[in-house]
């Protein structure tokens, strides 16, 4: 049961990405011609309503209590996000906790956006999606890496947008191997060893918070500690193919105002590495005590929004091999639109960094930002 489990997670999961990229936002690129601004928003909304159909998923299909305490996310900010990457399937829990923790009238536009490895945009479906939805990719080369993300914080700051981007500060999730040279790491700088996480990587982490606080583009940042009280799903495998989820995932969020976070480099730095040996100090006192964390519980109740989810996503993969079967005009659209995806992988850096030059010649061309 638990083999079959997984593998309807995976299909369906998998199946509503490309259905979205297909139906819904190959026909959306020539709106990036007549507007950035718009474009953005448009796949905003789209992206918002994918992100409660893994929760939909994980919490009924798969049995999976996802518990989200501490501070809700305000839609109406630009926040940064950090969090302990315990295992490579991080991210499937992560929808519903953004999912449950964003309040305000704007969080059915409101994407969270995640600092991801450059390979990670070749996968065919989820990485062009994310391209789309302008997420960022970083090729861990930091000259390269740092002229990133000034065109991508400058881009945002110039249409006005506001957006929560999460990042991995440790680079790489927890496993027997990365520990241990996280182990000699600490040794060779004099540090504490950890068990539970792996010392962060600061300078990705501190030139992007000290940019957005630069730019007056930083509401708040939200500290993110996860932990797995049963089952760890280290690997897609574990999931998709051994069809064992957690029963349950406790996530805790920590709103730090940008009135109080560090403004210089130096103690940016020392504000991330405490924030690690807190959590160094919390995941220790949960696995030897099991407390954990408290705070608000962070549970949205309307559950018609999952349920028109469920049937949308679900039934869309349908529609969309029914519309690229009768119509020829849309098949057209759709392998121009992923050939256009292919070659941009290929010669740039993704679409991102097309959607940034067709704003920058609109501006120069037009004057007024669109």
């Amino acid at each position: 049961m638990g083999h079959f489990k997984g593998r309807v997670y995976f299909i369906l999961w998998y199946s509503s990405i490309l259905a979205g990229y297909a139906g819904l936002f190959c026909p959306l690129l020539p709106i990036l011609l007549i507007s950035n601004k718009l474009y953005r928003y448009l796949t905003d909304v789209l992206f918002t309503f994918w992100q409660s159909y893994p929760t939909v998923l994980l919490e009924v299909l798969c049995g999976c209590d996802v518990q989200i305490l501490g501070d809700p996310i305000k839609a109406n900010e630009t926040s940064l996000l950090i969090m302990n990457h315990r295992t490579r399937t991080d991210w499937n829990f992560l929808w519903p906790a953004v999912f449950h923790s964003t309040h305000g009238f704007s969080r059915y536009k409101y994407p969270t956006k995640f600092v991801l490895k450059d390979i990670i945009r070749h996968i065919p479906g989820i990485g062009w999606v994310m391209q789309l939805a302008c997420f960022l990719y970083i090729k861990r080369s930091w000259s390269l890496d740092r002229a990133k993300i000034d065109e991508y914080i400058n881009y945002f700051c110039e249409i006005c947008y506001k957006y929560t981007l999460l990042i991995f500060p440790e680079g790489t999730d927890f496993t027997e191997t990365t520990k241990e040279n996280s182990n000699r790491y600490a040794k060779k700088h004099d540090l504490q060893r950890y068990e539970y996480v792996l010392h962060p990587r600061t300078t990705g982490f501190v030139y992007l918070a000290e940019k957005l606080l630069e730019n007056n583009a930083l509401d708040a940042l939200y500290d993110l500690t996860l932990v797995y009280p049963d089952t760890v799903p280290q690997t897609e495998r574990i999931m998709f193919n051994d069809g064992k989820f957690p029963q349950q995932v406790k996530i805790h969020f920590t709103r730090y105002p940008a009135s109080v976070l560090p403004k210089t480099s130096d103690d940016l730095r020392i504000f991330l590495e405490r924030r690690w040996l807190e959590k160094e100090r919390v995941l220790h006192e949960f696995h030897v005590t099991g407390h954990f964390l408290h705070g608000e519980i962070l549970k949205r109740t309307d559950l018609t929004y999952l349920y028109a989810s469920f049937v949308f996503w679900t039934l869309l993969p349908y529609v969309v091999l029914y519309c690229l079967y009768e119509y020829l005009y849309f098949r057209y659209l759709v392998v121009g639109h992923t050939v256009l995806m292919l070659i941009l992988n290929c010669t740039t850096d993704g679409f991102p960094e097309v959607e940034i030059v067709v704003y920058k010649l609109k501006k120069k061309l037009f004057s007024t930002p669109f």
